[in-house]
């Protein structure tokens, strides 16, 4: 009985390795090849048949992509995650304050609504329409506070949901014993939740920043100029009608991948506490 159980767990950590690998090959190979593509000459870009190393190392497509807009979509976007982050968790630690620590009329309602929000959110491209109908009206397309906007709305319900289970760790008895030594409710909202919910912050902040980082057919709607670009769809204005400019477009698209690198190496830990947390508090 102990060998068979140990042969099956034998087994299934060889297939969980071959699938991580798997994985690990279908998500890496696509960005190696890009990254190493940027730094061919250009005469080597569309060479065939085509080579893993140029002959030589070279800059100049990145001094391309960052001498033209794609520099000031990349400010543009650090920018509009960074307003869609701020303003996302100030709204999402209020909302899942209030679910969780008060009784009211429609509180369930108000639950389910942003359950029901985070597949919507994600599907994006289906609200484009409706989006764009509404801020015609009200004459906030193509304005600086557009994108942020968009971006926090759509990313919110997940946010909430992040800081639901994060509350929900936190006794009750913490936040009576610090107003009973005179803390205020302010106080309590906005200094000392986030103190022991930061996994969940965290892990939220890092949710938003993504989703607004990668997020293209909504801006490419809702934007026009191109100062206001963001970085995915200047991106796309190296795919031109006669053809890619391979050099460009694969500088651009390396650039644009490394923040989300950087953020899953440094700050992936809280994203998994802080999704942990969700689903077992949800």
């Amino acid at each position: 009985m102990n060998s068979k159980k140990l042969r099956r767990q034998a087994r299934n950590k060889v297939l969980a390795i071959i699938g991580l690998i798997a994985i690990a090959i279908v998500n890496l190979v696509p960005f190696v090849w890009g990254a190493l593509t940027s730094l061919k000459p250009t005469r080597e870009v569309a060479l065939y048949p085509p080579t893993l190393f140029g002959s030589e190392v070279t800059a100049e497509h990145y001094e391309v992509v960052l001498k033209g807009s794609f520099g000031t979509a990349l400010v543009n976007s650090i920018v509009y995650s960074l307003i869609a982050i701020l303003l996302g968790i100030l709204c999402a630690v209020l909302i899942a304050y209030a679910l969780t620590r008060y009784h009211f009329i429609g509180k369930k309602a108000i639950f389910y609504i942003v359950l029901f929000g985070i597949p919507l959110s994600m599907g994006s491209a289906a609200m484009v329409v409706p989006n764009y109908m509404m801020f015609s009206a009200l004459h906030m397309t193509n304005k600086w506070y557009t994108l942020p906007l968009i971006y926090t709305a759509y990313n919110l319900p997940m946010a909430v949901w992040i800081m639901i289970g994060g509350m929900q760790t936190v006794p009750y008895s913490i936040e009576e014993a610090a107003m009973i030594d005179g803390a205020s409710r302010s106080y309590i909202i906005f200094r000392l939740l986030p103190r022991l919910t930061l996994p969940s912050i965290a892990c939220a902040a890092i949710m938003i920043f993504i989703g607004a980082w990668n997020e293209y057919v909504v801006s490419s709607v809702m934007v026009s100029s191109q100062e206001q670009f963001p970085i995915q769809v200047s991106i796309y204005n190296y795919i031109g009608f006669f053809g890619q400019e391979w050099g460009p477009l694969t500088a651009a698209a390396t650039l644009a991948v490394v923040p989300i690198l950087l953020v899953f190496t440094y700050l992936g830990k809280y994203l998994v506490s802080g999704l942990t947390a969700g689903a077992v508090k949800g």
